[in-house]
């Protein structure tokens, strides 16, 4: 009875949220063209482990169609990696318009958002453009995106969306910030000077992913009480190889719950070993889930306000 009392505070916000998730996110490469202070990329491609890879074609089609059927299901391309560092990234951009997937949104470091790539973006017709800049000086930028160039990348986005706003393209630009030491004296400037030219600034708390960054004390945010994980009943998340994942912290594949090439989405969020992880979450029975009990990122997770909600803002403002 209490998990029943708390799946009402907690669980699905809706009906077709407990059919499909609410988001997809999924991991189209683990190659990225940086080492930023905040991200594993740096250490884990160097690991004799690590082996990049590009999600082939085929295992993109098969979650494109399915999440096709779902309408209103956000499709997110959010990578260990960068998005433009595949090859056919335009193409799959184009193969999920051509499934009438909508929501579609990517988040790019925009070192490599040169007009020709700005171009074919707007062409597919992608609700919204996140672009990571996490700094508004040019020092403070350097210190944490490793291997950019700020000045490239400024102009990039400058360009970005003076191409946007000539042509009348109705694609949705955010910039981002992480919260982290390097920059916590330039956040108000970073918000000022974004909040005038893009659809939304978006700030997010640093957080250690699964424990492999180690991150501030300031920085984590405190509560008494652990509340269960939203992500669990919003989200899924899908890797490279198709395997699938509740957690987006997991860069250590720890958190598998299958595999869209040997099964569909649906089989996957509806399945006993996801069911079982949500009632052990309800219960507050966290040391149960081991990945979950080393957890030091919970308390970023927060039920009130997310990701949906500045989605839902702006897209909603021209429907």
């Amino acid at each position: 009875m209490q998990n029943s009392s708390l799946n009402k505070k907690y669980g699905f916000s809706s009906e077709n949220s407990k059919i499909f998730p609410l988001m997809i996110v999924v991991e189209i490469t683990n190659v990225c063209n940086l080492e930023c202070i905040h991200c594993p990329y740096s250490f884990i491609s160097k690991d004799k482990n690590y082996r990049p890879r590009h999600m082939e074609m085929e295992t993109y089609k098969k979650i494109a169609d399915e999440v096709s059927e779902h309408p209103g299901s956000i499709f997110r391309l959010l990578c260990d990696g960068e998005p433009f560092c595949h090859p056919n990234f335009i193409d799959m951009l184009k193969y999920a318009k051509s499934k009438n997937i909508s929501p579609i949104n990517f988040i790019t470091n925009g070192l490599l958002l040169d007009n020709a790539m700005a171009r074919s973006i707007l062409d597919s017709k992608v609700e919204v453009v996140e672009i990571s800049l996490d700094a508004i000086n040019k020092d403070t930028y350097d210190k944490i995106r490793k291997g950019s160039n700020f000045d490239t990348v400024m102009n990039n986005v400058h360009e970005f969306i003076k191409l946007r706003d000539s042509i009348g393209s109705k694609t949705k630009i955010f910039v981002s910030i992480i919260q982290q030491p390097e920059s916590e004296n330039e956040y108000d400037s970073f918000v000022d000077y974004w909040t005038p030219k893009v659809d939304k600034v978006i700030s997010r708390p640093l957080t250690s992913i699964g424990g492999l960054v180690n991150i501030p004390r300031k920085n984590v945010p405190t509560s008494d009480n652990r509340w269960p994980c939203p992500q669990l009943w919003r989200r899924l998340f899908i890797n490279v190889d198709g395997s699938a994942e509740f957690c987006v912290e997991d860069w250590d594949n720890k958190t598998i719950v299958g595999n869209i090439i040997d099964s569909s989405i649906t089989e996957i969020w509806q399945g006993k070993e996801y069911t079982d992880l949500r009632e052990l979450h309800l219960a507050g029975n966290f040391d149960a889930i081991p990945y979950c009990f080393k957890c030091q990122d919970w308390q970023a997770r927060d039920w009130d306000y997310n990701y949906f909600h500045a989605l839902n803002e702006v897209l909603n403002e021209t429907s």
